[in-house]
């Protein structure tokens, strides 16, 4: 089936003065870059998807690097619909690498799988010792408001991160909607959103505060488990009731980690 190849290549670098820059920049249909903002400490580049989603046959190719000295924040403005795919499937595959001494801040908004969608995500990061890096991810259980949820074909989603050249986290998600809908349902989240945050600093090495400041706060009806990595880094897993709770708790885990981290004071507000 015909779909687009598509891809976006950025590379950012620094300048004299600390400024960051894009030193390469490459897209190609349905990738779209928007028009980066310098915010005084970050480089801000929106990512947009031209034909407002993913549709059978797509294969897109996203790869992210980021130098020494250099500090990246990609977000997309919309979230990133896999639509209904009659026949075939569409895959995505990213790769995020950064350089001792380099920032990324990877903020999408949530992936929404449309009935019968087939589709395949595969990431990997690649993270120097010294780099400092914040990824977070969403995923939504379908069209909720349309009363569509847990309706897609198959979803593959995978997760690598090396940390300092050595592998840290390996996650696999491989399920139909139905067989997933049904484990949600199960522990009593029938409508669950997932979100991921990976966060590595140095500044991280040793700090029990992200762990201690979740235990402390009221869960309003969500799961967040956090789990230490080698090295100064954490993994935090959020089960959320709906949407804005996943967002309202992404939102705290990155007020929490701004404590550590200064590049996450910078602000994601959609242009």
């Amino acid at each position: 089936m015909n779909g687009f190849a598509g891809h976006l290549h950025l590379d950012a670098a620094p300048r004299a003065g600390g400024r960051t820059v894009l030193a390469r920049q490459s897209f190609r249909a349905p990738f779209h870059l928007g028009k980066s903002y310098w915010d005084g400490s970050v480089l801000q580049v929106r990512v947009v998807n031209a034909t407002a989603g993913i549709l059978a046959g797509d294969r897109l190719e996203l790869a992210v690097s980021v130098q020494a000295g250099a500090s990246l924040l990609v977000m997309n403005p919309a979230a990133t619909r896999a639509f209904m795919m009659q026949s075939g499937a569409a895959e995505c595959r990213q790769l995020f690498a950064v350089e001792a001494g380099g920032w990324l801040e990877y903020a999408p908004e949530p992936l929404f799988p449309h009935r019968d969608t087939d589709y395949t995500q595969t990431t990997r990061l690649e993270i120097a010792e010294g780099a400092e890096v914040f990824y977070a991810d969403a995923l939504a259980p379908g069209r909720v408001g349309r009363g569509e949820t847990w309706a897609w074909r198959h979803l593959r989603l995978s997760l690598d991160v090396a940390h300092g050249g050595e592998p840290v986290l390996r996650e696999r998600l491989a399920s139909t909607g139905a067989a997933l809908g049904r484990r949600a349902a199960f522990f009593g989240t029938p409508d669950a959103w997932f979100g991921t945050v990976i966060a590595l600093s140095p500044k991280l090495a040793g700090w029990d505060g992200l762990g201690d400041r979740l235990r402390s706060r009221p869960d309003r009806g969500r799961w967040i488990g956090a789990t230490r990595l080698r090295r100064g880094g954490w993994i935090v897993r959020v089960v959320a009731p709906d949407g804005q709770a996943l967002r309202d708790a992404l939102a705290e885990l990155r007020a929490i980690c701004a404590e550590k981290l200064p590049q996450l004071a910078s602000n994601l507000r959609r242009l």
